[in-house]
């Protein structure tokens, strides 16, 4: 009995740990942009932004520009306050994480 339990802490310390210890190196750490884009439908963000955005201006000026994600989180911010001010209201959160999203894809950082 004492055998069969030494084979099988040995078999543990060599086999299933280094395993384990690999596949955990190995897996990429997914960060939060990288999350939140792949949680965002680009399709309809997409719409959001070209039915959002088109109200002020051409949808030529914002894809011109290269931003980092708190750069564009600033700007969609800012235009949310234009929308109040036009009296056609905030642009829903959740709308303005799909437009952030949808502009790093396509303007860049």
């Amino acid at each position: 009995m004492k055998k069969v339990f030494l084979v099988a802490v040995v078999f543990l310390i060599l086999v299933v740990v280094p395993m384990t210890l690999m596949a955990t190196e190995t897996t990429p750490a997914i960060g939060t942009e990288e999350m939140a884009a792949e949680s965002v439908d680009m399709v309809a963000a997409q719409a959001t932004f070209e039915e959002t955005c088109s109200r002020c201006h051409s949808l030529k000026r914002p894809l011109g520009k290269k931003k980092d994600q708190a750069k564009w989180e600033k700007t969609i911010t800012r235009m949310s306050s234009y929308h109040v001010k036009r009296e056609w209201g905030a642009i829903p959160e959740d709308d303005q994480k799909a437009i952030v999203q949808y502009l790093l894809s396509v303007a860049g950082k």
